[in-house]
This record gives structure tokens, C-alpha cells and sequence, in this order.
């Protein structure tokens, strides 16, 4: 199923759009969604990873628990990986 959207650009913009989708061979939304998903997809990750990080924070000032030093290593490590894969999805 698909959806339409009217959008408010500027002219720029829209002229930057055609040119490249004039390039590509490709309809202006086939464009807009390939580079619309993964700039989506990465405003996810870095919300729910705020969202964590903010819970955790919330759960040591009510509780004083606490994690180590490697265990935040992981996270950040976890979250590169997570940035990573888009960035992939995104060159593909």
C-alpha cells in the first residue's frame, strides 16, 4: 500500500530533487524514499538509545545502582554498531 504526501519544499530543494532524479532514471519519490529510510531508520536508533539512556539515568537517581565502566563500553559499542549498519544500508 502506498500513501500520498504533499510536501512544501523550497525551490531549491525540488530543482536539486528533479536534477537527481532526472540522473538516476528514478521517479523524484523512488529517490526521496531511498535516502528517506535510512536517515528515518537512524532518527530511530538515536531516539530509542536516548530514551535508554534516560531511563538508566532515571533508575540510578532513584536507586543509586549503577553499572561499570565496561558495561557502558558495550552500550556505546552496541550503538556504533547499530549507526554502522544504517550507514551500510544507506551505501547500498
Amino acid at each position: 500500500m502506498t500513501r500520498q504526501l504533499n510536501l512544501r519544499v523550497d525551490d531549491e530543494f525540488a530543482e536539486r530533487l528533479e536534477r537527481l532524479s532526472k540522473k538516476m532514471g528514478r521517479s523524484m519519490a523512488s529517490v526521496l524514499e531511498a535516502v528517506g529510510s535510512p536517515a528515518i531508520e537512524a532518527a530511530e536508533a538515536d531516539l530509542q538509545f536516548e530514551s535508554e539512556a534516560l531511563a538508566a539515568w532515571e533508575d540510578y537517581e532513584l536507586t543509586g545502582t549503577h553499572v561499570t565502566a565496561a558495561a557502558v563500553h558495550a552500550l556505546f559499542d552496541e550503538a556504533l554498531d547499530r549507526a554502522r549498519a544504517v550507514a551500510e544500508k544507506q551505501k547500498g
